[in-house]
């Protein structure tokens, strides 16, 4: 679902030294030692991981450690996630998901896995099931007709359309697992597909701040993963994190100028995802509720508390849209939101201004 994102990594850095200078600025009088930079950054799940600290001279050594920590961390949990990779969690859990055993009698979770599925169950129930982690095979159909140049036909979207669907998902607790408390997936049919990378960047990202929240507190701290999940730690200089959303679109200016502070930020786009079928032109995002491909391209900031949830949100506004109905279920999620659309319509949740500058909720 969720293929290109928006803010750009080299697009962060002059915003970043401009915090470095500000926080490391001479002040008159007696006052703590300013911050100092430890970063880094690698090749992870499919992206490029980042993180920039602010940390006393003193807290340096602990800096660095968590950085090693953050290093296997990301590799254990993309050996979960990951849908690319045929070893992973995910991975198996699909390949039993194919069969008959999983409906019958459910199959128990990682920790990780459950944890993540429940989230993803949260959102698709409140987003009315524009978020969807079983979209994947009505997402091949569409593919496949892009490829051949011809819409496809109805019965194959049918059939496709009876392997997606949140409800056909559930996590129960069974018979002797009761005891461990550890829950089973339970499906309503075989061939259900799951893919989890329109949350699973977020997730990584939360458990990492939940960490470096633990043994670095006090201190400053952008993590990001890709070109659009960002967590921001603490307020280095005064002002919250300063970071420019751009839009995909070159005929379009920038989306946004956000001041983040401890809070998340995610940015979805379909805009240069869009294939031709015959003279029209449909997004690669498609709405898990009817079906169809999304005509024209569509952009959705969302800011939140965790980063999964605006990882989910961001691309569920893709299908949703930007109309004041949209806007009403992120409000009742209790987030914040900017979306933009094609034809230049635009929605924001009604505090979008307030927490865009930063101002604490």
């Amino acid at each position: 679902m969720k293929r290109t994102r928006s803010v750009r990594r080299h697009r962060l850095v002059p915003f970043l030294l401009s915090a470095f200078l500000l926080a490391c600025a001479p002040r008159l009088g007696a006052e703590p030692e300013a911050p100092v930079v430890v970063s880094d950054g690698w090749l992870a799940m499919g992206t490029f991981f980042e993180a920039d600290l602010r940390v006393l001279p003193a807290d340096v050594p602990r800096a660095r450690a968590w950085l090693e920590w953050a290093r296997g961390e990301l590799a254990r949990l993309e050996a979960i996630f990951s849908r690319h990779d045929p070893e992973s969690a995910l991975s198996q859990l699909n390949r039993e998901l194919a069969g008959e055993a999983v409906v019958r009698k459910g199959t128990p979770l990682a920790p990780e896995l459950e944890a993540i599925l429940e989230s993803a169950g949260a959102v698709w129930s409140v987003s009315g099931g524009a978020f969807d982690v079983t979209v994947g095979p009505l997402i091949d159909v569409w593919n496949e007709a892009a490829d051949r140049g011809h819409w496809p036909s109805r019965e194959r979207l049918a059939t496709a359309r009876r392997l997606v669907g949140g409800e056909k998902l559930s996590l129960s607790v069974r018979g002797s697992d009761r005891g461990s408390g550890r829950r089973k997936l339970i499906a309503a049919m075989p061939g259900l597909r799951i893919d989890l990378d329109g949350i699973s960047k977020g997730a990584v990202l939360d458990r990492l701040r939940e960490r470096f929240e633990r043994e670095l507190p006090e201190t400053a701290a952008l993590l990001s993963l890709g070109e659009s999940s960002v967590v921001a730690i603490g307020d280095p200089g005064g002002g919250g994190w300063r970071l420019v959303a751009r839009s995909r679109d070159p005929e379009r200016d920038d989306l946004a100028t956000i001041r983040l502070r401890d809070r998340a930020l995610s940015v979805s786009s379909s805009v240069g995802s869009v294939r031709r079928i015959g003279n029209r032109r449909v997004s690669h995002v498609v709405d898990p509720r009817t079906g169809t491909a999304i005509e024209g391209t569509v952009e959705a900031i969302v800011i939140a508390n965790r980063a999964e949830r605006a990882d989910a949100w961001s691309t569920a506004l893709l299908v949703l849209g930007a109309n004041p109905e949209a806007i009403g279920l992120v409000e009742q999620a209790g987030l914040a939101a900017l979306v933009v659309d094609s034809s230049g319509h635009s929605a924001a949740t009604r505090d979008w201004e307030e927490v865009a500058r930063g101002a604490r909720r």
